[in-house]
C-alpha cells in the first residue's frame, strides 16, 4: 500500500525540505513493506526452479569459488525426480521439506521483522 500523502504535506509543511521528507518520514515509514517485499522476495527464490537452475549452470559438484557452475535444493529435485528410486527418492522428498522448511522460517522471520517495524509507526 501506498503511504498518506498527509505524511509528506505535513512535514513539508513545518519546512523540512524534499530530501528530508523522504530520508526522515518516507522511507521510515515505508520501511516495513520494503523490508516484507525483500523478504518474499528471498522466500520466492529460493523455491524459483528452472530460470535458476539455468543461470547457475547446474553442477552436481562443490566448487571452492561463488562463480563456479552449481545447483541448488529445488533444481536438484526437477533434475532427479523423474529417474529417483529407492533411498535417491526419500533423499529427495526429505531435501524438499527442507526446502519447504527454509521457506516457511523465510516468511515467518519476514512477517515477524513488518510486524515489529509497523508497531514503531
Amino acid at each position: 500500500a501506498s503511504l498518506p500523502p498527509d505524511l509528506r504535506q505535513a512535514s513539508m509543511g513545518i519546512g523540512a525540505t524534499r530530501w528530508g521528507t523522504i530520508i526522515r518520514v518516507l522511507i521510515p515509514a515505508a520501511f516495513s513493506g520494503i523490508v516484507g517485499g525483500i523478504m518474499l522476495g528471498l522466500g520466492r527464490a529460493m523455491g524459483e526452479t528452472m530460470a535458476v537452475t539455468m543461470l547457475i549452470g547446474n553442477a552436481n559438484s562443490i566448487k571452492p569459488t561463488l562463480f563456479a557452475p552449481a545447483n541448488t535444493i529445488a533444481s536438484l529435485m526437477a533434475n532427479q525426480f523423474a529417474e529417483a528410486s529407492g533411498l535417491q527418492l526419500s533423499a529427495l522428498m526429505y531435501t524438499g521439506i527442507i526446502l519447504f522448511v527454509l521457506t516457511l522460517l523465510v516468511n515467518i522471520l519476514a512477517n515477524w521483522i513488518v510486524n515489529r517495524i509497523k508497531a514503531k509507526y
